[in-house]
């Protein structure tokens, strides 16, 4: 069963924001698209293995999707946890096309796509470290021992994957996506003694969805000037800033489009850009609302919630 249910990164969202928000000619666009792009086919990978983990029986695993641990001062995140009384399966997702080559004696992978030769860190490796984290994370809070394996799956089907070393382990431990349910019973059958009794198993899989931290904010990574994000509803039809409220929808003068609702992504943009809170001037003010009482109208229809008394009230997401 699915205990913790992937949602979409932060990271992807506030990308969007930005790119949604700043201006056309900015400079720190083309970087911003880069690292959307990369994320969105990180998802995408995950997201296509998600077909073949439903293929398993629902009563097998307790299934974590994208869960990330405390790990001392750091954090780390794995794609897929699988928890039953008898093993702990680690699953990475990849989704890279090309020719990857992959060389475990120098820890990469070499990948070429469109006539260029790229090197990657080897996930083999990556994934090991996950399990020692893991491993300690257990330790720490005094679970017992519990076989730990992993997968690495190659979702693209763009992929062409190559062993010039006829690495074991490369064999073992590295497959495409269509081979995942096949290898996650090569393990089962493997690791076949029961470690934890079926209260055991709740009781980490609690602590497990307890102790997940979302990724924070990487909004300084980009060092934005707040004053070039730009205010105001977007156009959903034409990417048109801003649009204009009257007669209770929001109109277009770029393209002619009207909606009722267009505000609430450029609310949702301003918690993702610029604060977590927003009050009711600042709300009127961000929207080129005309009166305030419009601003609290729309706020209270939002289902916004409120934090502070009447004087210094302020809304979040709920």
């Amino acid at each position: 069963m699915i205990v913790k249910r992937r949602t979409i990164p932060l990271r992807i969202l506030i990308d969007e924001a930005l790119l949604r928000r700043l201006p056309p000619n900015h400079p720190k666009r083309a970087v911003i698209l880069q690292d959307l792009m990369i994320r969105r086919a990180g998802l995408k990978g995950e997201q296509d293995l998600d077909y073949y983990i439903n293929l398993l029986h629902e009563n097998d695993f307790h299934i974590f999707q994208n869960i990330r641990l405390p790990f001392g001062k750091t954090y780390f995140q794995i794609d897929f946890l699988l928890l039953s009384s008898s093993l702990i399966l680690l699953i990475e997702a990849k989704n890279m096309p090309g020719i990857l080559e992959f060389d475990t004696r120098l820890n990469q992978v070499l990948r070429t796509h469109n006539d260029k030769l790229e090197s990657y860190e080897d996930p083999i490796l990556q994934v090991k470290r996950q399990r020692e984290q893991l491993k300690r994370w257990l330790k720490d809070r005094n679970f017992p021992s519990i076989p730990i394996e992993f997968i690495v799956a190659y979702s693209n089907s763009a992929s062409i994957l190559k062993n010039p070393g006829n690495d074991r382990e490369v064999y073992e431990r590295i497959c495409k996506a269509g081979k995942l349910v096949f290898k996650i019973e090569e393990y089962r059958n493997k690791c076949k003694n029961e470690i934890l009794p079926e209260k055991e198993v709740k009781k980490l899989s609690k602590q497990l969805l307890k102790s997940h931290e979302p990724e924070g904010s990487h909004l300084h990574l980009f060092s934005i000037d707040p004053a070039d994000i730009l205010p105001g509803v977007q156009c959903q039809s034409c990417g048109h800033i801003p649009m204009l409220r009257y007669s209770a929808r929001w109109h277009c003068a770029y393209c002619g489009s009207t909606s009722k609702d267009a505000h609430e992504q450029a609310i949702r943009d301003y918690f993702f850009l610029i604060s977590p809170y927003i009050s009711t001037k600042k709300f009127k003010e961000f929207l080129f609302l005309p009166t305030r009482k419009m601003a609290a109208d729309l706020v209270l229809k939002m289902g916004l919630q409120s934090k502070g008394g009447k004087r210094n009230r302020v809304y979040t997401l709920s």
